[in-house]
């Protein structure tokens, strides 16, 4: 993570872990996982008389409530409605409302997500290849094929973006640019947005110079009946900074239906490069697949070799630049210098073989005369401790006087079935 604390964090409830990240990373933005919050709701509310009702109203304000006063305003109406003033469970969660409800915590990036996803990291990433009964030595080395999987499967879909693409719907510029920039997946997702503009009636609300504010009125199928539902956007004509009031883009990252919707009435036809985020793009090299891992012998190549090589250098000049501000904006301006230069140098099939020589003989030597055994994962060698085996437990005064009576008796015991 090149030294650098997470700015958000989603937990379940739990006390001991608030504290330690309020302690160990004071700047991240710490909420609670909504999934858990709901799953308690038939625990805690089964006692009321009304509780589908309780349990319905209580699912749309939590998720339906735009702004935060929204949310005050139906919280207060919905605890004097069924009388819930002494329930000390939705109390607590009122209390600690701004770590959970969506209206409080959408002001920060959280690529879409409100629950922990437990099912969608770190189980489905070990899904075939682990179980409760392998040993540490089989668990190393199904971690390796499941990290293979892993990139292989990105590869694929990456090869995929970049040599196909799905259709445009429509013809504005707008459209092509996310088309041209955004992984196949995340381009899916714009798309949703884009079609569902046309469900969106824009108004001009307020203008002040240079800020325009536009009233959106989104019609929402609920039942059999059409409502429409108003929301705010906001437009600087100086820069064309755009946002909304439901915040989507600060949420997920993706431009929401409002905000398309004005840019398309305003005939503003390209997004600001603000607006498309680094991590959806499909030309960006994951991180990941330089991990040192054995399964495609990454540390054993000529590439390998080099990028560990500069990535210890790299940590040296960098160690030397920490003892003051100074010296570190140097580095990071020299570092920016080379940067521009390696990409104005980049060859054809991506590597920078202008810069750097890849084909270092000490290396080829060293690292491709590495044998596949000098690799293999050994199982653990069990070694007896030396000298007495040690008691399962520590033995207290009483228990050695009992235990030394006990063998005293024994042995007058096998000496009188002796005579």
């Amino acid at each position: 993570m090149s030294s650098l604390a997470p700015t958000a964090i989603i937990t379940d409830q739990d006390k001991a872990m608030q504290k330690a990240i309020e302690v160990v990373f004071p700047t991240a933005r710490h909420r609670w996982c909504l999934g858990h919050i709901m799953k308690k709701l038939l625990e805690k509310l089964k006692s009321y008389k009304h509780y589908e009702d309780i349990k319905s109203v209580l699912q749309n304000i939590v998720y339906d409530s735009l702004t935060c006063g929204d949310f005050e305003d139906r919280w207060n109406e919905f605890i004097n409605l069924y009388d819930l003033h002494t329930n000390e469970w939705l109390l607590g969660l009122y209390d600690e409302r701004r770590r959970q409800v969506p209206a409080f915590v959408k002001d920060t990036f959280w690529a879409g997500m409100s629950t922990t996803q437990r099912s969608e990291s770190m189980h489905a990433f070990f899904d075939g290849y682990v179980n409760s009964k392998i040993t540490l030595k089989q668990f190393v080395e199904q971690y390796e094929n499941a990290l293979r999987d892993k990139v292989e499967k990105e590869s694929h879909v990456d090869f995929i973006s970049f040599n196909s693409c799905i259709p445009r719907m429509t013809h504005y510029p707008l459209e092509k640019q996310f088309q041209e920039a955004y992984t196949t997946e995340k381009f899916k997702d714009f798309q949703q947005e884009l079609s569902a503009n046309l469900y969106c009636e824009v108004s001009l609300h307020k203008e002040n110079f240079p800020c325009l504010e536009f009233t959106v009125g989104e019609n929402i199928m609920v039942g059999n009946t059409i409502t429409t539902i108003p929301f705010t956007v906001l437009l600087k004509e100086t820069d064309f900074e755009i946002n909304c009031n439901c915040r989507l883009f600060e949420f997920k990252g993706i431009l929401c239906r409002r905000v398309i919707a004005v840019l398309i009435h305003k005939k503003i036809f390209f997004a600001l490069d603000k607006y498309i985020l680094m991590r959806w793009r499909k030309d960006v090299i994951r991180c990941h697949t330089k991990v040192k891992i054995g399964y495609d012998n990454w540390s054993i190549k000529p590439k390998g070799h080099q990028f560990d090589k500069m990535c210890n250098s790299f940590y040296e000049v960098a160690h030397l630049a920490t003892s003051n501000d100074d010296k570190c904006n140097i580095v990071l301006e020299m570092i920016n210098d080379l940067k521009m230069k390696l990409i104005s140098y980049e060859g054809d099939d991506g590597s920078i073989q202008h810069i750097i020589n890849l084909s270092d003989d000490t290396a080829d030597k060293n690292f491709h005369g590495a044998s596949k055994e000098n690799r293999k994962i050994l199982t653990l060698m069990v070694v007896r401790s030396k000298g007495r085996p040690p008691f399962k437990r520590k033995q207290s005064k009483v228990d050695q006087v009992i235990q030394k009576e006990n063998k005293i008796n024994q042995g007058q015991n096998l000496i009188l079935k002796k005579q």
